[in-house]
């Protein structure tokens, strides 16, 4: 058995600078690298003959400008909503990069990663706040407590990473998690967002700042980014109307579109075919009644009181035989049915027409 001490092995120093950044990252085997930052923001990393510079515009990463001796490389950054570059592409290829909820991936090539983050070349951690504190992907966790914790913005839990949603939040700083904000989107990505919310979310996203408000009313149309479309045939145009008025429409200031004189007409349009719609139906249930009035009572336009007393004699004369009454009743209960189903839609169409006047009402004819 050999009882001699193992000696560890020391595979990459940091340096921090007066600010409590990293400086310098030496891994010993290597060549020595070194990190420029401007203001809060990483912009240049040297290694040996390597040197990469990061541009960006406010958060915005936009593009990484590598040289080495006399060979340069430019890639452009693809990023989403929280920064997290998804394509590098370069004059020969374009690269793709995929992550986990909490920011895992295979190494890229370029310098920023997951939230705009860079990734530590030899851990594969994320050193928040210029080096403040690592935060493993892989274990989705921090690797030491947060000094702000547990009475401070850190939180009760010292070693969470965006107090467990790293989708709709970001820790730049390494202390606190800010999340996501729409604020800081330029107003053409805006208004393509804009253009898929309900017209009741676009009302409350209006309200939050001048801004927004200021976006939402300047989309196409004075707030309408498309005329929402209305079958004015279907049974539901009226209701589907009414929803849109209310806020259910995509990218639709309700507001906006009450004022569209477009909008207006295809209302009045459907208006005037639901109630021919349901004249016709009435009219279809009301000309079977009238059949069955008819055939039973033997005469022509015949009427109720001629039905029943006819209904009443063919009781009595059928009394003796079970088939001949059933077929008595069942004409009986046909014409309550028929009855019960035209009063039915007398009554909804008296409701549609409320309702179009309710809309008409609603609607700003200037």
């Amino acid at each position: 058995m050999n009882d001699a001490p193992e000696i560890a092995h020391v595979l990459c120093r940091y340096r921090y600078d007066a600010m409590d950044r990293v400086a310098a990252i030496d891994p010993g085997a290597q060549d020595s690298m070194s990190r420029f930052y401007q203001k809060s923001r990483l912009a240049v990393e040297i290694q040996g003959a390597v040197r990469r510079r990061i541009f960006k515009c406010g958060d915005h990463l936009l593009a990484e400008h590598s040289t080495e001796a006399s060979a340069a490389r430019v890639e452009m950054l693809g990023t989403d909503a929280q920064h997290s570059v998804l394509h590098a592409v370069t004059a020969q290829e374009r690269q793709s990069m995929v992550y986990s909820p909490y920011g895992h991936r295979l190494q890229g090539s370029s310098v920023s990663g997951f939230n705009g983050e860079r990734a530590d070349p030899f851990t594969g951690h994320y050193a928040l706040g210029n080096g403040y504190r690592a935060f493993n992907p892989v274990l989705m966790r921090f690797n030491n407590p947060d000094t702000l914790s547990p009475f401070g913005r850190g939180g009760v839990n010292a070693y969470a990473y965006c107090l467990g949603d790293p989708v709709n939040r970001s820790d730049p700083s390494g202390h606190s998690p800010a999340i996501f904000s729409l604020a800081h989107f330029p107003d053409e990505i805006l208004e393509q967002v804009f253009k898929h919310l309900r017209g009741e979310d676009l009302v409350s996203m209006s309200r939050t700042s001048s801004r927004m408000a200021r976006v939402a009313s300047g989309l196409p149309n004075s707030g309408v980014s498309k005329i929402p479309t209305v079958d004015t045939q279907a049974p539901q145009a009226l209701q589907t109307i009414k929803g849109d008025l209310s806020g259910e429409a995509l990218g639709v200031l309700p507001s906006a579109l009450k004022r569209n004189a477009l909008y207006r007409a295809r209302f009045e349009r459907a208006a005037v075919n639901t109630q021919e719609r349901m004249s016709r139906e009435i009219g279809r249930v009301h000309n079977q009644k009238q059949l069955l009035l008819d055939r039973v009572a033997d005469r022509t336009n015949a009427s109720y009181s001629a039905f029943e007393a006819q209904i009443i004699r063919d009781r009595q004369r059928h009394a003796d035989s079970a088939v001949a009454l059933r077929g008595v009743n069942r004409a009986m209960s046909n014409y309550r049915e028929l009855d019960r189903l035209e009063n039915s839609l007398i009554h909804e169409q008296a409701d549609l027409g409320r309702l179009a006047d309710d809309i008409r009402r609603n609607l700003d004819p200037r």
